[in-house]
């Protein structure tokens, strides 16, 4: 191809086009910039990337205001005296100083670090240990730090007391009142408090008989027994929507739900440790190995796969629990609450021990108990389950021994194989799960339901019999005053009962129970006491005073004391992939991950951006509120989770020609993304391009494109650029292997995806950053990463997990992409005709007299977004193929470089046909359509067959509105139309491929795509001795990372192993010299 002429980029002010380019990319680099590098393999500290430059102390200080200040000296003050009253917000104030902080400078790390130990010292923690490699894996009876029934640890001494029923009317009894949350906090984050709390406690009134530590203990078990219940022993998996904890079916069917939502994970986990086997970590045993073999492989994918599962779980407390809890939720700020920082000693903090251990006290036991807080739903759950269990009985009627008596009968009565429980009245399938569309109505209900405030006479009357055998609990535990406890955690004591509520039927009544505030147990006095008023950020829980402290101080301890979420939580332990996939990224929901737990469970009812799955511990309408405050909103759907209709995929050759010749009833669905990628503010744009629907001006833009596309001379150009690109790019990238004549490449990232975008970007007067043009803005692996986030949000975003964060990570860059390409093409537009091929079509389409932005936002955009990755991936897939062993590869690898060197015509199409087969028997194309019929509302059948002997069972019925997946892989593999299709026949007709597409939607650039992939193959294959590149330890450079997916699909390994990607990512290749 004729290079362009030097372009004036002047009007494009390249330094601060580079700066907004490197903030984007660097935003989304968890998508495709990270995994080009390698994983770290120290353990995980969140907070100061190493290659991010902290702003100064001093220049943050200056910023500060006279408040913030203020919030300063009283951290120091109380860091010195070891004491705070909480009466003055330290811990609110320092919160929103914090969230108004740069996250990347050094004030910002060493408050952080500061309030973290703040938190840390407010309790005692064991020694620092470390476990050898008979604990690599949570063991339940590990003997040094995850000890079993230890002693609750008692810290202070307690009081004489009065009468627990009098106790309970006066102060706690909720009565006829119900007052909402004052924040809208919804049941869904009680329910994960609920979860926290079993994990951590199981008390018999003595000891705590599970361990003090967030391993999920109510979905594994506490103990060996409990966890061999839930366990398939087959491949790693639990057993399908259970749990271990029996505890858990005696609360609102939402805990349960979220519990199974776990679950799930595990097994997706699982499954995708084993298709990854990273390094041959999990190479599954041959029919003929031992039981022990077997054996090993299963526990070491459940014992890997539960390592990453609790790596989510404590990132939902840490992201998503925390994070609402201090009304992080409510603003734009990325700092949150993460006590595993690593941070040195500075004027305010000397740092935290890690990985010491944990035991909780018997305080916290108590400190957890939020019954205030149970909604009117729960509520009304509750005291339904009062009158099954006590038919005929009034709840004040049961005695206390009554409600024990019935509840040990029940946990007694409950089978020990989890999967024969009954739960939620519901029903198993066949395959033991529970139907998806129970579980989610469970969900959205928890979801929309708001739960109560906190506070004095909050309390549901039904819970009158557990409320007070709490106290009785608390009273043999011989538990510390209000007072004491709070005196022992660092706060303030309360002086007076004002100070403790400022209700005056509350003091009164304080009064009389206790006479002094020293007397007032620290059960019910944490019930009774004042709660915090909502302050965002800072006070989101709305929590009573001493609880708000001393749940936060618990967190920092559960999480930073245990080894497996600091000094190895690691890729090594988790696996690259594993290590990757639980990860958060502030870029999506401020770094909120709790919607990774629910969209994994219920793939098919939630849309990737819905506002159930995103925000689960506030109600819809307040998040509604919160997201217009933020210019958020518009980025969510507000949709009630259904059911999506079920995807059809249709496999046979003439049922996927027949559906995509018949845009009349089969309709595309690449519009709504185009137009979302390409729309600006009060513009949309995009809806009229050629693959954005089947209208006639979507017939009028592929017109357009094509003929910009095709203009005369096209071959010799296209061919020329091809075939020059390629050999530099080999020239470029390639490197002399140590002791041999041989050059080794990675033919995939610095040949096949750089010359496709070094193409874009000369048909479309793109100024990248080449050898020849090193003022260019983009690099050319820029611009390649661009182009295909663009592509997989367009054609290829069918995660519902990912969804979300590529369209956000795709329209922003589009955007950019777009406002520079309106400024280089109105820049030449204003200069001169444009005449050779790299820039014919921008001519064409301005000789139309469109205006320079809608030619960019409605035609160039979207066209350059669809002609970079899948050129690409055909090229390298195809290559794949024929770099296989054995004979009949070894024999086409001849031929080809027999061919390459010819240089005729005949040479160059018998080329074109080895490309276009091994495209054939590679490529892992599928094609979306919805079936919307323009004179009938009737489903359609349809005869889908692959056999020479069809049969009714062939039909499939799809529904007026359905979507089917036009599987082309299978297709492409028909044996009715293809016969032996297996094997490579170079003298198939060349118009009965399907993977570029067929009828009014094929690709537009077919012909210059083969026309280039040929040129590519004819230069690669012109290699002498061409072959993968090997290793004498773990996998092959040489080799496709392939991992089969849903709907038969394929997607590739990025090079680290730590995520799935579209296409294919790395492949090295090996050739002789001379």
């Amino acid at each position: 191809m004729a290079a362009n002429g030097p372009v004036d980029t002047s009007s494009t002010e390249p330094n601060a086009w580079r700066k907004e380019i490197e903030t984007s990319l660097e935003s989304v680099k968890t998508l495709v910039s990270k995994s080009l590098g390698p994983i770290p393999q120290y353990p995980y500290v969140p907070g100061i990337d190493d290659n991010t430059k902290m702003s100064g102390f001093l220049s943050q200080l200056h910023n500060l205001g006279f408040k913030d200040v203020g919030t300063l000296l009283s951290l120091l003050n109380s860091e010195v005296k070891g004491v705070q009253d909480d009466n003055k917000f330290l811990l609110e104030n320092l919160v929103g100083l914090l969230s108004r902080l740069d996250t990347t400078s050094q004030l910002s790390h060493q408050l952080t670090g500061a309030f973290i130990n703040n938190l840390w010292n407010a309790v005692p923690h064991p020694p620092q240990t470390s476990l050898g490699v008979q604990y690599k894996y949570r063991e339940l009876m590990d003997p040094t730090i995850i000890s079993e029934a230890h002693n609750l640890e008692r810290q202070t001494h307690p009081v004489a007391l009065p009468d627990p029923g009098q106790i309970f009317g006066s102060l706690m009894a909720r009565r006829d009142a119900f007052e909402a949350h004052p924040n809208k906090i919804s049941s869904m984050l009680f329910y994960l408090a609920t979860i926290i709390i079993h994990d951590i406690f199981r008390t018999d009134f003595n000891i705590s008989t599970t361990s003090s530590y967030l391993d999920l203990a109510p979905l594994y078990g506490s103990t060996q027994d409990e966890q061999n219940t839930v366990r398939t022993f087959k491949d790693g998996m639990l057993k399908p929507d259970c749990f271990s904890e029996k505890r858990i079916l005696g609360f609102p069917p939402g805990v349960g739900v979220f519990v199974i939502m776990f679950n799930r994970f595990h097994n997706y986990v699982v499954t995708r440790l084993a298709l990854i086997n990273e390094n041959g970590r999990f190479a599954k045993p041959n029919d003929k190995a031992t039981k022990e073999a077997w054996s090993k492989y299963d526990n070491d994918l459940f014992q890997t796969g539960r390592l990453i599962t609790c790596g989510l779980y404590v990132n939902c407390v840490l992201k998503d629990y925390v994070r609402t809890i201090l009304s992080l939720n409510r603003t734009g700020t990325t700092w949150d609450l993460d006590p595993r920082t690593e941070e040195g000693k500075t004027l305010f903090n000397t740092p935290a021990a890690e990985a010491t251990g944990n035991q909780v006290s018997a305080e916290f036991n108590l400190i957890y108990r939020w019954h205030s807080a149970v909604s009117q739903r729960d509520d009304k759950w509750t005291q339904d389950e009062y009158a099954r269990l006590f038919p005929g009985k009034k709840p004040e009627e049961v005695s206390m021994k009554e409600l024990l008596k019935k509840l040990s009968e029940m946990q007694a009565q409950l089978p020990e194989d989890p999967l024969q429980r009954p739960f939620a009245n519901l029903k198993r399938r066949a395959d033991g799960s529970f139907n998806d569309d129970d579980l989610v109505e469970i969900l959205t209900a928890s979801v929309e339901d708001v739960a109560g405030s906190f506070g004095a006479n909050r309390v549901p009357n039904i819970l009158r019999s557990v409320e007070i055998l709490g106290i009785i609990q608390a009273r043999s535990w011989n538990m510390a005053s209000l007072n004491e406890f709070r005196e022992f955690a660092g706060l303030t004591r309360h002086a007076t009962f004002e100070d403790i509520n400022p209700d005056k039927g509350v003091q009164e009544t304080l009064k009389n129970l206790y006479d002094t505030p020293d007397n007032v147990e620290l059960y019910p006095g944490l019930v009774a006491e004042k709660a915090k008023p909502p302050m965002s950020p800072g006070s989101g829980l709305c929590v009573n005073y001493t609880t708000s402290y001393a749940i936060l101080s618990d967190a920092v301890s559960l999480v930073r004391g245990d080894r497996f979420y600091t000094l190895d939580y690691t890729p090594k332990n988790l696996t690259n992939w594993g290590f990757n996939e639980v990860q958060y990224g502030t870029t999506v929901n401020d770094g909120a991950v709790l919607y990774k737990v629910i969209l994994r469970a219920f793939p098919n009812h939630f849309k990737g951006n819905s506002v159930y799955a995103h925000f689960p511990f506030v109600i819809p309408s307040e998040n509604l509120t919160i997201l217009k405050s933020l210019g958020r909103a518009d980025k969510y759907s507000w949709d009630k989770p259904v059911r999506n209709s079920e995807l059809i995929i249709i496999k046979s050759y003439a049922a996927a020609k027949k559906i995509l010749q018949d845009k009349a009833n089969w309709k595309v669905t690449w519009g709504e993304a185009i137009i979302f990628l390409t729309s600006q503010p009060k513009k949309v744009n995009g809806i009229d391009f050629c693959l954005a629907g089947d209208k006639p001006p979507n017939d009028a833009s592929r017109k357009l494109v094509m003929k910009g596309l095709y203009p005369n001379h096209w071959q010799q150009e296209v061919e020329k650029f091809y075939e020059t690109t390629t050999r530099k790019l080999l020239d470029m990238y390639s490197y002399k292997v140590p002791g041999t004549k041989s050059r080794q490449v990675d033919i995939v990232r610095d040949v096949a995806n750089l010359v496709n975008a070094r193409f874009a970007a000369s048909v479309f007067s793109l100024p990248i950053k080449t050898e020849d043009s090193p003022k260019g803005i983009y690099t050319e692996q820029e611009l390649y990463q661009v182009l295909t986030i663009c592509f997989i949000c367009i054609f290829f975003n069918s995660d519902i997990v990912k969804s979300f964060q590529v369209g956000e990570a795709a329209h922003m860059l589009a955007q950019q992409l777009g406002r520079f390409i309106a400024d280089v093409i109105a820049k030449l537009h204003k200069s001169s005709p444009l005449t050779d091929y790299g820039t014919h079509m921008i001519q064409r389409l301005l000789d139309t007299k469109m205006s320079v932005k809608d030619v960019v936002w409605g035609q160039l955009l979207p066209t350059v977004a669809a002609m970079t990755a899948n050129q690409s991936q055909l090229f390298s897939q195809a290559l794949d193929y024929y770099l296989q062993d054995g004979p009949p590869f070894d024999k086409y690898r001849k031929e080809l470089y027999e061919l390459s060197q010819k240089n005729t015509k005949e040479a160059d199409e018998r080329i074109t046909r080895y490309f276009m087969e091994g495209a054939r028997l590679r490529a892992t194309v599928g094609l979306y359509r919805d079936y919307i019929p323009t004179s009938s509302n009737n489903p359609i059948i349809i005869t889908d067959t692959s056999s020479l002997k069809p049969s009714t069972s062939d039909n499939v019925t799809v529904p007026v509105g359905g979507r089917i997946l036009v599987d082309i892989t299978l297709a492409s593999q028909d044996p009715v139309a293809y016969p032996n299709p297996t094997e490579v026949n170079l003298d198939r007709p060349p118009d009965s491929y399907l993977h570029y597409g067929w009828g009014p939607h094929q690709c537009a650039g077919m012909d210059a795509s083969i026309l280039a992939m040929t040129t590519m193959f004819k230069v690669a294959f012109g290699l002498k001795g061409l072959r993968r590149a090997t290793t004498s330890w773990g996998e092959s450079p040489g080799e496709l990372k392939k991992i089969p997916m849903q709907a038969g699909m394929t997607v590739y390994m990025t090079p680290d192993q730590s995520s799935f990607f579209p296409f294919p990512t790395t492949m090295k290749v090996v050739w002789d010299e001379g």
